[in-house]
């Protein structure tokens, strides 16, 4: 689907717009759907009776999940063979999950079909709205796409239709909602901080021209995700990091490193790093105790999960002591592995059995000792990235990411190669915004040469800036023209020198 719509709407209530959707009747006032509809002055709004998956029970969790239509009349814009008039039918699926911190995401899917128009059978306008509660309002995302169930040479024409009129739909959606936000009045409760909040009348809502990443939701109460964290870990709160610390005045230091696989399923037999989307930092294979990719692993995750043993870049005059070891106890199998369902942080939920384990780890360990004087020093390559966002596609205000979805994805200015806080980062999420360069503080022991705008290895402009619809992984959605699109990115890099002599 492609995005067309991301913006927050201050003192928007979630649990109203809730309510009012789960409801039985929804031809009432307060109903998003036929305040809606009715803003597109249709008649003989008529609403089945719900399907429900998961419905709602006030005593459970407020996960739910239900479908119903309804069919409507609705005016048709003056165009050649076209009806005045069309019959509409509109499938909904409603769903209310939660994210891993617990807050409400409420998505509400729609397939209409307009069934009197030219080639009106041929197709049908899919849409899906989420809603999620940031700050002191909702951060409010819609996509659409045209879906042919038939061929036709009209295609093209059909789908630049469809295109043209999301302006107006998402128009008159934002002046329902603002509507809505206008009666509630005071501000729900911070989450991130009402400074990120903005009002679609303040700022125009950014209009997207291709497909993006999308949020992600996890739904029910006995999910592998109890105790998840938001993905990057806060300093005070990481594995320590033994060579910003007391490790230097250290002549010994022993590394732990978790390793990390998953299988297909329980009758297969290929285990390999984590491979599914809501893996996270966990793709890296080799991460700390709290399941993010290990502080010590400078290479991207892709590559690091390659590797048969730990790829830890050693501090600074320092050598492995020895081999990497599996640790083994009782609690494991011969090889050190121990299995579970899914990736839990709890010991008690891991087992020495593979019966029906999907995922499995292991710990490994290896002694590091300084050396008094190097033979021959180390450099590493170190590279970031440069992310940057503008307010619409018409003007020229590059800046640091502002959006909350891009502080709930992590998207600051200075991020790593796969978009985490860089470990050697001496700032920490929005802190980052103000620096002109990566503000990379290295280790004690290591010189940097300085740090230059590198080529990112595919298209971009004679500043090596990249552009893109959103601040996207995949180096396939970035382009050298910057034309209709509101985010760009460049790669910075720096040869990093390990230090001929590190005092004790």
């Amino acid at each position: 689907m492609i995005p067309v719509l991301c913006t927050h709407v201050k003192a928007l209530s979630l649990p109203r717009l809730e309510d009012a959707l789960l409801a039985d009747d929804w031809a009432l006032p307060g109903c998003l759907v036929w305040d809606y509809w009715r803003s597109h002055k249709v008649r003989d709004f008529t609403a089945e009776p719900w399907h429900w998956a998961t419905p709602p029970d006030p005593s459970k969790s407020r996960t739910v999940s239900g479908t119903r239509k309804v069919s409507m009349v609705m005016p048709v814009p003056p165009q050649p063979m076209c009806p005045p008039e069309t019959r509409v039918t509109v499938s909904y699926d409603v769903g209310l999950a939660h994210d891993e911190h617990g807050k409400d995401i409420l998505h509400v899917k729609s397939s209409a079909v307009s069934h009197d128009v030219p080639y009106g059978d041929h197709f049908s306008v899919e849409e899906k709205i989420e809603m999620l509660r940031e700050g002191d309002g909702v951060l409010v995302t819609k996509s659409w796409s045209a879906d042919f169930v038939k061929r036709t040479f009209l295609r093209s024409m059909i789908v630049s239709s469809v295109k043209n009129s999301q302006k107006d739909t998402c128009d008159k959606l934002m002046d329902v909602l603002q509507s809505y936000a206008d009666e509630d009045g005071s501000p729900l409760d911070s989450y991130f901080g009402s400074p990120l909040s903005r009002s679609p009348k303040d700022s125009e809502a950014a209009l997207l021209d291709s497909d993006g990443e999308e949020f992600m939701s996890v739904e029910g109460d006995d999910s592998p995700f109890e105790d998840i964290d938001d993905g990057v870990a806060r300093r005070n709160e990481r594995t320590p990091n033994l060579w910003r610390r007391n490790s230097i005045h250290r002549a010994c230091v022993e590394f732990e490193v978790w390793e990390l696989q998953r299988r297909t399923t329980m009758f297969h037999d290929d285990w390999r790093a984590p491979f599914l989307p809501h893996d996270g930092q966990k793709q890296s294979r080799w991460v700390d105790e709290r399941f993010q990719k290990h502080p010590s692993i400078l290479m991207a995750m892709e590559k690091a999960a390659m590797e048969n043993s730990p790829p830890i870049e050693a501090p600074a005059a320092m050598v492995p002591q020895d081999h990497w070891q599996v640790a083994t106890d009782a609690t494991t199998d011969k090889d050190g592995w121990q299995y579970a369902t899914d990736f839990y942080k709890k010991s008690a939920r891991w087992k020495a059995k593979a019966t029906v384990g999907l995922c499995r780890k292991r710990l490994w360990r290896c002694s590091y000792v300084r050396l008094p004087k190097l033979v021959t020093p180390r450099t590493i390559v170190v590279q970031v990235w440069e992310l940057q966002r503008r307010t619409t596609i018409f003007q020229s205000d590059w800046r640091a990411p502002f959006l909350p979805h891009d502080l709930m994805r992590h998207r600051f200015r200075w991020v790593d190669m796969d978009y985490n806080t860089h470990p050697w980062f001496k700032e920490e999420g929005t802190a980052l915004a103000s620096a002109e360069q990566p503000p990379v503080a290295a280790p004690v022991g290591w010189e940097a040469e300085g740090w230059v705008v590198a080529h990112p290895g595919g298209p971009c402009d004679s500043r090596r800036w990249q552009y893109s619809s959103d601040l996207n992984r995949s180096n396939n959605r970035w382009g050298s023209q910057s034309t209709g699109l509101g985010c760009r990115r460049r790669l910075w890099s720096c040869v990093f020198t390990e230090g001929c002599r590190v005092l004790l």
